[in-house]
């Protein structure tokens, strides 16, 4: 499946004569993305909620994802699911323009895949676990103890 060249980049132009309070949610659902900075997840999907407000338009973003990660304790490959959700705001001028708020360009187009990528990413934990009960390795022949003990484990037992 091929994927749109920026999936993120979206027209806000039409939020810019609504309501305060008008609010129009876009759903996103991609396979194997790669973003421009080098991450890469197997599945992300969620939603960007645009609300019209009174200075300009609030971003409210809910994503997942699958990631390719490495278990910390037995080093095997695993799938590791990320959740995130945050908001942005972008004004329409530069007079009000605090350091949380970014400014919407001219041309009425907003880039979130930065954004996306950064606040998914914050979400990779420190050490990953492939699951939360994984045993590791042995510290005397790297077996992996989850397959089964080795012989090191048997003869501690048996002592």
């Amino acid at each position: 499946m091929n994927q749109p060249r920026r999936p993120f980049r979206i027209n806000v132009g039409f939020l810019i004569n609504q309501p305060i309070g008008f609010s129009r949610e876009i759903p996103f659902s991609l396979e194997a993305y790669q973003f421009p900075n080098g991450g890469k997840t197997e599945t992300l999907s969620g939603t960007i909620t645009l609300i019209r407000t009174q200075t300009g338009i609030q971003a409210v973003m809910d994503f997942s994802a699958l990631v390719d990660a490495q278990c910390v304790r037995c080093l095997e490959g695993f799938k590791q699911p990320l959740h995130t959700n945050f908001q942005e705001l972008y004004t329409f001028s530069l007079e009000s323009i605090s350091e949380d708020e970014e400014t919407i360009p001219e041309d009425g187009y907003l880039d979130f895949e930065e954004a996306i990528n950064d606040y998914i990413f914050l979400e990779y934990p420190i050490n990953p676990l492939c699951k939360p009960d994984c045993r590791g390795l042995c510290m005397i022949c790297g077996q992996n103890l989850n397959i089964g003990p080795c012989e090191h484990i048997a003869n501690k037992a048996t002592e």
